[in-house]
């Protein structure tokens, strides 16, 4: 709220009680409402215009915008950080550029609701709002706005402003509060795929074994019950002799 005459509330901001930011109205602009999939923007509504964002697990695919009656579905292309770099519409590519902290100079023009590592800038301040809400951080400054609540002490390291350690071209901070390499976030990504890949064979492997041992056990049991039936028909011949 405005202390005093001159100040003016640019926007008025909204969480829902996982502290997700789901609703902002910029002003006399009609109010956004945001929806999420587990953690992840999947829809916003801005009064008659909607966007929906298509992603499969961490890969962005697709945004498709709706208003009225008119439908203009956006195929996306990311870098590894889930930055968008081209937006394809029904007329031409449009590629998009950052400088390494995820500024975006005005003229540049942004078709895809995402940008910079997948994240939705601010409408009116054009900061990064992380963890849906949590933080805003600042591309044009390089930092964050507000100290991280798990610094100095916890995993949001000695400083409590800065982003990425330094390193934003190598590192992504989704939740406002620590940094991961993306890089090695895949490689544990295949790595756990290559384990269970691993696991499978193994459990394919075992079966196999134990398909052959119940089948070497089966072929020993059925040569002894074909031994004693072979015995008994003997003796039953041997009884009707005598």
């Amino acid at each position: 709220m405005p202390t005093s005459p001159r100040e003016t509330v640019l926007c008025r901001y909204r969480y829902d009680p996982l502290d997700r930011l789901t609703d902002c109205a910029p002003g006399a602009e009609a109010r956004t409402q945001r929806f999420y999939c587990k953690s992840r923007l999947a829809t916003e509504i801005q009064g008659a215009v909607q966007h929906s964002v298509f992603q499969h697990d961490d890969q962005l695919l697709a945004q498709l915008r709706r208003e009225d009656a008119r439908v203009e579905p956006t195929l996306l292309a990311t870098d590894q950080q889930r930055s968008v770099l081209n937006a394809l519409d029904a007329t031409r590519p449009h590629s998009l550029a950052y400088t390494p902290y995820g500024h975006r100079p005005a003229e540049n023009g942004l078709l895809s609701l995402l940008g910079f590592n997948g994240e939705r800038p601010d409408p009116v301040t054009g900061h990064y709002l992380l963890g849906n809400g949590y933080r805003a951080f600042n591309p044009v400054l390089m930092r964050f706005n507000s100290p991280d609540s798990w610094s100095p002490f916890g995993d949001g390291g000695l400083n409590a402003y800065a982003y990425c350690g330094g390193d934003p071209r190598n590192r992504v901070d989704s939740t406002g509060h620590s940094p991961i390499i993306k890089a090695l976030e895949a490689f544990r990504q295949l790595r756990g795929i290559s384990t269970a890949s691993t696991s499978i064979s193994k459990a394919a492997n075992y079966s196999k074994a134990n398909v052959k041992q119940y089948s070497t056990e089966y072929s020993r049991i059925r040569r002894i019950e074909m031994k004693e039936l072979t015995d008994l028909i003997k003796k039953m011949r041997l009884s009707f002799q005598t």
